[in-house]
């Protein structure tokens, strides 16, 4: 009977998704261009929060979508007249509901912040009475202006309120100097703006035509259905597409002292053998997640910091409060654990949930006697927050937790998740059982009570790691060479050891022969993984791909060239500007800035192509699939942010000079790859004339 129910229900909604004739209904969308809420233009790959609610709506009513691409003003006018059917992001005014109808749930809430940027030094974020006689923009007649003229009123400040037509005009006033900052939404991540404050917040609605109660009516009930079976559908995806809005690299005056006080260097100390996490290094280096932290403070920040391992918490936590460190860990994250020792965590390193070791059959006496690592605050932290009421076995390291357990001196042990692999290299664990807690947590760093200023440093950084964080950096330092000797196979697999000796005696002439031909081709192999290998270099500086790769790249598009294989594809040739007038002014330190901010101008906007260094200030960008489909907005979007000459200030905060050229393949003409980068090269050379007659 439920299933009967459910199917009379499912044929009931695929038939209010059907228009007349059997057909899916076609919806005229109004589709605003606008970073992380939709992007994208006609035939181009689409994303966003506004685009991928969109796609959630079509999957419970069947909607076919026709996207009217235009400005917010426009697309709204299209709406009232009837032109179009659905129009996302709207914010509820009585006006409005005049002319088009609401949907009964709210699409989303966004929060409206002011915004200046990271170059201007008239407002600082952290002193608000420098708003007094600033200019702020703001799209007249919105939402967000009603907002910013209440905030204003309650706060007392005296600005200007500057009103353009649209975001993109408010944007460019701001990136021109004509205001000093600008109303926006939590979705303004990029253009180097910097949040100052949040002035309010609102809901947001779909928005649909009178003409279409039909299409009111299906909406409705897919909204219900989404936030009911999903009740944080809404907070979740939004978030997935702003986490990256509120954050950046601008210190405060207060964090800018702490650091001048202690000559811009940061003392870190770090337990060793903690994998991914941390270990030491060959001299005073350190490995795992941490060393991308220590490269992000240097890189991104100009921090230089100090390592010290330590092989047990106790000694390190010491360190601390004999104030010989300022920063340690890793440690377990948890708010009671750092109130107890007078700690202040971090933000999220990672996150991982915990494996529990044991022998025999899981009971309730399984968890009575738990071995903890002195080495490890973060298997420690795990046991006394999961379980309190256990006796704790002290050992000095993860594999003699193992051993402990073992030999019965412990009944279990914790380990993170993110190493089981690693201690798979130990014997002991072959006799262990392994099970999941249910229970997630997170690894941070730690500093003392009093030192937010250090907090907040170390959080902007983590941020600004996240991507090498989850990334290549984690997945490079949880796998180890696990050698298996003779003696251990034979301990475990004696019976079948024997039987295959007695094959192996009937079958020794045939295995010889057959020897004989794997070992050579195995030395074939490994000679061409040796030659591919010595490829296979990232660019130290830029971590980008260097000439070797280009090379490797250039050869593969002429081999499907040479066999009329080869799609369409571009080349993008990118020159940094004045990195001799750099070297020669600031130094070759501030020149190597230059090169990095560049690489990193040039990553962010070709995000789904490979990127090569190919000399000391040349890059190289192969275009396929969609990032060529939309090259000439991302070659205009580099040239957009590329500045005609780069200042120390601009350098500090990311700025990057780079002349661009771009040329496309030619099937039929171009014969070589080289011939496409003859004439991107030389378009580069025309842009890089241009610049310098705009200097």
């Amino acid at each position: 009977m439920v299933i009967m129910l459910l199917t009379v229900s499912n044929l009931m909604l695929l038939a209010a998704a059907v228009g007349d004739g059997g057909h899916a209904k076609t919806v005229r969308v109004g589709y605003v261009n606008f970073e992380n809420y939709q992007e994208g233009g006609e035939g181009e790959y689409k994303r966003g929060f506004g685009y991928e609610y969109l796609q959630r709506v079509a999957y419970s009513t069947g909607w076919q979508y026709e996207y009217v691409y235009g400005s917010f003003g426009e697309l709204l006018q299209k709406l009232k007249d009837g032109e179009i059917d659905l129009m996302g992001d709207l914010s509820y005014t009585e006006e409005r509901a005049e002319t088009i109808r609401f949907s009964a749930l709210p699409q989303g809430r966004e929060n409206y912040y002011i915004y200046t940027t990271a170059d201007q030094e008239t407002i600082d974020p952290f002193e608000l009475d420098t708003l007094n006689g600033r200019r702020i923009g703001v799209t007249a007649n919105s939402y967000q202006q009603g907002l910013l003229m209440e905030w204003l009123e309650e706060s007392g400040y005296d600005c200007t309120v500057v009103e353009y037509n649209a975001s993109k005009e408010t944007a460019a006033a701001l990136n021109s100097g004509e205001v000093d900052a600008m109303i926006m939404t939590d979705m303004a991540s990029s253009g180097g703006y910097v949040p100052v404050i949040s002035i309010g917040y609102g809901e947001f609605f779909f928005g649909v035509s009178k003409s279409r109660p039909d299409i009111l009516e299906d909406l409705n009930r897919a909204l219900r259905e989404i936030q009911t079976t999903d009740p944080y559908y809404n907070e979740v995806t939004y978030a997935k597409y702003i986490t990256s809005s509120l954050s950046n690299a601008y210190l405060s005056k207060q964090e800018r002292k702490w650091l001048e006080e202690r000559d811009h260097t940061v003392r870190l100390g770090y337990l060793t053998g903690n994998l991914p996490y941390c270990d030491a290094a060959e001299g005073d280096a350190v490995r795992g997640l941490l060393a991308v932290l220590i490269e992000t403070f240097r890189d991104d920040f100009g921090v230089q910091v100090v390592a010290k391992g330590y092989g047990d918490t106790d000694s390190m936590i010491a360190a601390a409060n004999d104030g010989e460190i300022d920063l340690f860990g890793p440690l377990y994250s948890d708010a009671w654990l750092a109130e107890q020792y007078g700690f202040i965590n971090s933000n999220a390193i990672t996150s991982t949930t915990f494996i529990l070791l044991y022998q025999g059959d899981y009971s309730e006496e399984t968890t009575q006697k738990i071995a903890c690592a002195k080495n490890s605050a973060i298997q420690s932290g795990a046991v006394e927050v999961l379980y309190p009421d256990a006796e704790r076995v002290e050992c000095r390291t993860k594999e003699d937790c193992l051993k402990a357990v073992t030999d019965g001196r412990a009944t279990c042990a914790i380990a993170s998740a993110a190493t089981m692999n690693l201690l798979k290299q130990y014997k002991t664990m072959k006799s262990l059982n392994m099970l999941e807690l249910p229970k997630a947590a997170t690894i941070c760093l730690g500093t003392l009570r009093g030192n937010s200023e250090l907090l907040n440093i170390t959080n902007r950084v983590i941020f600004a790691s996240t991507e090498d964080l989850s990334g290549a950096a984690l997945m490079d330092n949880v796998y180890a060479d696990i050698p298996l000797s003779i003696v251990d196979y034979l301990e475990e697999h004696a019976l079948s050891v024997i039987l295959i000796l007695v094959a192996i005696i009937a079958l020794m002439l045939a295995f010889f022969i057959y020897y004989r031909q794997m070992t050579t081709r195995l030395v074939k192999m490994q000679t061409k993984n040796a030659e591919l290998s010595q490829q296979a270099f990232r660019d130290g500086l830029t971590k980008v791909g260097n000439r070797a790769g280009y090379l490797a790249a250039e050869k593969d598009f002429q081999v499907r060239i040479d066999a009329g294989e080869q799609e369409q594809f571009a080349l993008v040739v990118a020159d940094v500007n004045g990195l001799k007038s750099v070297n020669d002014a600031m130094g070759h330190e501030a020149g190597d800035q230059l090169i990095r901010n560049a690489s990193r101008c040039i990553c962010r906007i070709y995000a789904h192509s490979p990127v090569f260094r190919i000399g000391g200030d040349e890059f190289v960008v192969i275009l396929t699939g969609g990032d060529y489909a939309r090259r000439d907005e991302l070659l205009a979007e580099l040239r957009e942010k590329s500045l005609p000459c780069i200042e120390e200030l601009q350098l500090e905060n990311g700025g990057a000079s780079v002349a661009s050229g771009m040329a496309e393949f030619i099937p039929g003409t171009d014969s070589t790859v080289a011939e496409v980068f003859t004439r991107a090269d030389e378009a580069m050379y025309v842009c890089k004339k241009q610049m310098k007659q705009v200097q």
